[in-house]
């Protein structure tokens, strides 16, 4: 397997030199600022309506380093599959990644705390959260710049239910992040490739599967299958902007700075677009006959409980020292 693993990465590495040519800054030489491009992939594709504002921050970077530091988004699964992703990144075959914390929490089980965050990206700068983060991805040799993405996940199905039980036994399209929550509700979850998905959900492999935000599963056609939302989201989005340290570390610390401003700045415009996507895309699927259930409110209320708890009972047995300080750094300020 590690060999495998290591073959696809030198095909990767061929592919992404290929189309690439960089030109490296070293923050170390303060007399040269030649410009720097990176190379970046997601776990999304460049045209995947969850991806929009990526360009954006693209941008950014680019204007507020006066074009000293440049990412070329090359694109995603396409270029690398999403399983190999993080690990390029590691080995600096990409330099940047829009990725998950679903693709390498087991590396690194604190940075499972980010989707249990019940605050906004900048509550997050300002309370310490952010920079526990920074520091949790450091000891993959990562940096964490900040998020790229907003609204929680739902679980969409085939057919309606009334019951959490009703649940049991369910086969849903789901990320490694789930396995433990569904696990919890008897949710079998099934990874399955995007290109895979709208087939797995009309043959009835899956019945259902689980989708941060409400934006894209219509696009997909996934709701010929399934138009039924469990509407009760649950945790905050998990999605990292992360670069290599070592190409971090190769940005002046001017341009470092420049980037955590923009980013900052990026991360409340991003989530006022995704919070008004998402409202103007429940009305298109409420008229395209997708119907939003609920549970009764006994039943959602423990719903959300086990979705929270099983991941801090995660988080008890594999980072105890660290729970208390994640607990306290992603709670909702009631003052």
């Amino acid at each position: 397997m590690r060999k495998l693993l290591v073959g696809l990465l030198l095909l990767c590495v061929v592919f992404v030199s290929a189309c690439a040519q960089k030109t490296v800054t070293r923050a170390s030489d303060e007399h040269s600022q030649e410009p720097v491009t990176f190379t970046a992939v997601s776990f999304l594709p460049k045209n995947d309506p969850l991806t929009i504002t990526l360009n954006e921050w693209i941008e950014e970077v680019e204007k507020v380093t006066e074009g000293r530091v440049k990412i070329d988004w090359k694109g995603g699964a396409n270029i690398i599959p999403v399983n190999l992703q993080f690990e390029a990144l590691r080995s600096e075959i990409v330099d940047v990644l829009f990725t998950y914390t679903g693709q390498y929490h087991s590396q690194a089980p604190a940075v499972s705390a980010l989707p249990l965050s019940q605050l906004s990206p900048w509550e997050e700068r300002e309370n310490g959260l952010y920079e526990e983060m920074v520091k949790e991805h450091k000891s993959l040799g990562v940096h964490y710049i900040g998020r790229w993405l907003s609204g929680s996940p739902r679980i969409w199905l085939n057919e309606p239910i009334e019951e959490l039980a009703e649940l049991d036994g369910m086969q849903i399209r789901s990320a490694p992040n789930y396995r433990r929550f569904f696990n919890e509700i008897g949710i079998t979850s099934v990874m399955v490739a995007p290109t895979e998905v709208y087939t797995s959900l009309q043959t009835g492999v899956v019945n259902g599967f689980v989708y941060g935000g409400l934006v894209g599963p219509k696009r997909n056609g996934w709701t010929d299958a399934s138009k039924y939302v469990l509407d009760h989201p649950f945790w905050n989005q998990n999605c990292t902007i992360l670069m290599n340290d070592d190409k971090w570390n190769e940005i002046s610390p001017e341009d470092q700075e420049s980037i955590i401003e923009a980013t900052a700045a990026y991360e409340e415009n991003m989530v006022k677009h995704y919070l008004e996507e998402d409202e103007a895309e429940k009305e298109e699927l409420t008229e395209a006959g997708v119907e939003f259930i609920q549970l009764s409110p006994q039943e959602a209320e423990t719903f959300i409980d086990r979705a929270y708890e099983v991941e801090w009972g995660y988080l008890e047995d594999q980072v105890p020292d660290k729970v208390k300080r994640l607990r306290e750094l992603t709670a909702k300020n009631k003052n």
